[in-house]
């Protein structure tokens, strides 16, 4: 399986200081499209975002490859190249990691595996992969940045919580 991350992903990754713990707990290869690149590191190198160069320095630093794919075919499913060519990356064999609720439903539709970022780590905590108080550290970074909702955020506790607890019961 692979992982493809979408635009938002990788700012939000960067923005919550995320990027590298997510790297670290990804088995599998991590992969973006070139629509993605030019989006998130070309376009916001020229527009002065201070997150495309450490965006850039981190796809360098994992070697994270860039794939070039054909999207126009698939555009009006998505309307956003970077949702469409990681639609079309993770139809081959892998899962979008994205943090855009519409999109994770799209994918879904059109029989594509989706997952938002913060049910990735949330997914991470119950394969025992992180701590309880490192979840709760990631869900307060992931909110901080607004890549969840404080209504999931909500959710994602009370599971958490629930979690606990089956576990002292065992």
């Amino acid at each position: 399986m692979r992982w493809i991350l979408d635009a938002n992903c990788l700012i939000y990754l960067v923005k919550s200081n995320l990027a590298d713990f997510f790297i670290e707990l990804t088995k599998d290869p991590i992969m973006i499209d070139k629509n993605v690149y030019e989006e998130v590191v070309e376009e916001g190198i020229k527009r002065g975002y201070s997150d495309a160069n450490q965006i850039s320095a981190i796809l360098q630093t994992h070697n994270i490859p860039i794939i070039p794919v054909d999207i126009h075919a698939d555009l009006y499913k998505f309307r956003d190249p970077g949702e469409t060519s990681c639609f079309l990356l993770a139809r081959k064999e892998g899962v979008c990691i994205t943090c855009d609720q519409r999109a994770t439903k799209k994918m879904a539709l059109y029989g594509v595996l989706g997952i938002q970022l913060d049910n990735f780590f949330y997914q991470q905590y119950l394969n025992e992969n992180i701590t309880r108080n490192k979840i709760l550290e990631v869900l307060d970074k992931l909110e901080g940045v607004n890549a969840t909702t404080p209504e999931r955020k909500l959710v994602f506790l009370k599971s958490i919580f629930m979690h606990k607890e089956e576990k002292k019961n065992e």
